[in-house]
């Protein structure tokens, strides 16, 4: 993946890139066990600043629910936590990680911070139950940067062709709910949020809003390529 994402770097420098993102995601794992004691005085310590939120709140205004897309960089769990404490309702769409004990002390960590889990797991309900929290203007967050489907939107990833998942696309489409690509980064000893424009799928084809997604993920990794933990093939 890094590879990829910065085709000019030498083996030395992807290497210790790598270093040092499996560091950062040592921190990451910490910090994630401490949120699920933090209080509201702690947290606002440790993620003080969301830059661009008024694209959020602008995107509530439009009483539809907002579709969040973000990637497997920086803590993602934290930005569910600073969405539900400042009473964002929000619902997480989760795959299976295919062990039970990982995905119920997950479910139950959010469960206890009002983050609410949506599980894709084949069934049509996940589906449905998507769709009622857009309809009651409530936040749906999806994890885009990692797809193993054959049926994903095509789109330039840093210079070669991916898929995207098609779900917040047809979702966008079908409720009229904006998608709105955000992220939290670490910075220093804080984390920060990054919210970027929101957009409609006003358009029949699914491509252009994977463009936009694949644009914003790009940004943030070039910006913050330490904290790409996508461990995966892309």
């Amino acid at each position: 993946n890094l590879r990829s994402a910065f085709p000019g770097w030498s083996e030395r420098e992807v290497d210790d890139l790598s270093k040092r993102i499996f560091r950062n995601f040592a921190r990451n794992l910490v910090d994630y066990g401490r949120f699920d004691t933090i209080t509201d005085d702690a947290l606002e310590r440790l993620l003080p600043s969301a830059r661009n939120l008024h694209f959020l709140e602008e995107s509530f205004s439009k009483g539809r629910g907002v579709i969040l897309v973000t990637g497997h960089i920086g803590n993602w769990e934290l930005g569910a936590l600073f969405f539900a404490r400042h009473g964002f309702k929000i619902n997480v769409v989760t795959i299976p990680e295919g062990r039970e004990r990982i995905d119920s002390i997950r479910g139950a960590y959010r469960m206890r911070q009002d983050i609410r889990t949506i599980v894709v797991d084949g069934s049509p309900f996940s589906s449905l139950e998507i769709v009622a929290a857009l309809r009651r203007g409530e936040i749906v967050a999806m994890l885009v940067d990692r797809w193993e489907g054959t049926d994903g939107v095509p789109a330039k990833f840093f210079g070669a062709e991916r898929r995207f998942p098609r779900g917040p696309f047809v979702l966008s489409r079908a409720t009229g709910a904006p998608i709105l690509p955000a992220f939290i980064v670490r910075d220093g000893s804080v984390y920060r949020g990054v919210v970027d424009p929101p957009f409609f799928m006003d358009e029949p084809e699914d491509e252009p809003g994977a463009r936009r997604v694949s644009e914003s993920l790009e940004r943030m990794i070039r910006t913050y390529p330490e904290q790409w933990y996508n461990f995966a093939p892309r």
